[in-house]
C-alpha cells in the first residue's frame, strides 16, 4: 500500500492535472499550506482528503508540512510525498512499486540528475537528494524517524535548499538504499539550482558532521 502527501502552496491550478496524473488514488492527503487560492475548493470538489496547515506558522514550513501530511497516513503504508505542482506526465506511481531500494527519488522533465550520476554522488554533499517528487518505504520512514524523531528535518527547512539533501544523508547514514528512478517524469524543472549563501552550506556540513557520510 502506498499513501501519496502532496505540499503545495496557492498551487491550485495544479490540482486537477495532480489527481488525474493519480488516476484518482483514494489514499491522497493533500497539504494545503497557508492557501489563500482555491486549493482547498478543489480538493473538496474532488473529493481529495484536504488537510490545511496552522495561519500562524511563519515562513518556510516544508519539512513540517510534509511531516503534517505524514503523520496523516496509514502506519504501515509506504509515502510517495508530491511538491503540488509535480504531477505525472510519464509513467505512474505504479511503475515505483517494482523497486527493491527503500527510497525511491523521481526525475523532472528537466533534471540535471541521472540514475547513474545519483548513484554515485548519494552519500556526498551534493547528493541529488530531492523531496519534490520522493517514494519512502514505511521500513525506511521508522528507520528515520525512531533516529531524528521525525522524517524530515525541521531545524533546516527555513532554508532553502538543505531539509532535503540533509534528509538524504541521514538516509545514507542509516544504510538505507536509494535510487532515482528512469520509470516515471514529474512535470517541471529546477528553478533554482545554487544555495543562497555558503552560511547555507557551512550549516548543512555541520548537520552531516556526526554522520556516516561521503567527504570525497
Amino acid at each position: 500500500m502506498i499513501d501519496v502527501v502532496i505540499i503545495g502552496q496557492n498551487e491550485g491550478k495544479y490540482v486537477r492535472q495532480m489527481i488525474e496524473s493519480l488516476s484518482y488514488y483514494p489514499n491522497i492527503i493533500y497539504v494545503a499550506d497557508r492557501c489563500t487560492d482555491d486549493t482547498v475548493a478543489i480538493c473538496n470538489e474532488l473529493k481529495v482528503k484536504c488537510i490545511e496547515t496552522p495561519n500562524d506558522w511563519l515562513g518556510r514550513k516544508t519539512s513540517s508540512a510534509r511531516n503534517l501530511g505524514l503523520s496523516l497516513c496509514n502506519p504501515a503504508s509506504d509515502v510517495l510525498f508530491l511538491d503540488g505542482d509535480r504531477y505525472f506526465v510519464n509513467g505512474s506511481f505504479l511503475d515505483l512499486t517494482k523497486t527493491d531500494n527503500d527510497i525511491v527519488c523521481l526525475p523532472l522533465q528537466k533534471d540535471h540528475r541521472t540514475p547513474e550520476i545519483f548513484k554515485r554522488s548519494y552519500g556526498d554533499v551534493f547528493n541529488g537528494f530531492y523531496s519534490c517528487g520522493l517514494l519512502i518505504k514505511r521500513n525506511a520512514i521508522n528507520k528515520v524517524v525512531n533516529f531524528q524523531k521525525e522524517l524530515f528535518p525541521t531545524k533546516l527547512e527555513h532554508i532553502w535548499g538543505i531539509e532535503d539533501t540533509a534528509l538524504g544523508d541521514v538516509c545514507y547514514h542509516l544504510g538505507l538504499t536509494a535510487e532515482l528512478t528512469d520509470k516515471v517524469i514529474l512535470r517541471g524543472e529546477f528553478e533554482k539550482t545554487s544555495l543562497d549563501s555558503l552560511d547555507t552550506l557551512e550549516l548543512r556540513l555541520k548537520f552531516r558532521s556526526n554522520l556516516n557520510v561521503k567527504w570525497s
